[in-house]
């Protein structure tokens, strides 16, 4: 005589809710990912806008020389970076860097594309003295040090720091020849929503 069980096939069960369960997390997952992808997407800046008064405002790509001057022409451009403006003040200006004999390390143009610059950068003078270091992360500045031809910190600009409810800004650090912090200035808005003047 045949047993019947009347629980059925339990390995064959267990194997079914652990396909339904696998099927309803990798489902859960897939929407997710597609509503992640969405927000990404919509919260984009959009590049190179211009205000109502025809002024430059909200992010900005600036392509660079090999020296990294500003060019119009992008097709005359080795290196691009990213930059903020704020109905036409431009909020990070680029430090000091190329110049006549000036060296950069690491030297990473093409001849095929604009390079995004992300990482450090060095710039050596004309004797091959350390000019400035500057950090970039995806394009975005992070930092940038000036050096006295001597050696010595002269300037440290930390793009990191912002002032109190403040999307923007920045802090600039400045050191005599013995290394001594002189200044800790704060670069914001001030009360009227107005930026200090800066170079472009």
């Amino acid at each position: 005589m045949n047993k019947i069980n009347l629980y059925g096939n339990s390995n064959h069960g267990a194997s079914k809710q652990k396909t339904n369960l696998t099927m309803k997390t990798t489902s859960v997952l897939i929407i997710l990912l597609l509503m992640t992808s969405g927000l990404i997407i919509s919260h984009t800046p959009t590049l190179n806008q211009f205000d109502s008064d025809g002024k430059k405002d909200g992010k900005w790509i600036l392509y660079l020389d090999k020296d990294w001057k500003k060019v119009n022409d992008s097709t005359k451009a080795f290196y691009c970076r990213y930059s903020y403006f704020d109905h036409g003040t431009h909020i990070y200006p680029m430090g000091s860097c190329g110049g006549k004999g000036y060296k950069m390390e690491p030297v990473s143009f093409s001849d095929k594309k604009v390079v995004l610059l992300d990482g450090e950068y060095k710039w050596f003078d004309s004797k091959g003295k350390l000019s400035s270091v500057h950090v970039f992360k995806n394009g975005e500045y992070v930092s940038c040090k000036e050096y006295f031809p001597t050696g010595e910190l002269s300037q440290h600009f930390d793009y990191t720091k912002k002032c109190e409810s403040q999307t923007h800004g920045w802090i600039v650090y400045i050191y005599d020849k013995k290394g001594n912090l002189k200044l800790a200035l704060p670069t914001c808005k001030d009360t009227n929503g107005k930026w200090p003047l800066m170079r472009d």
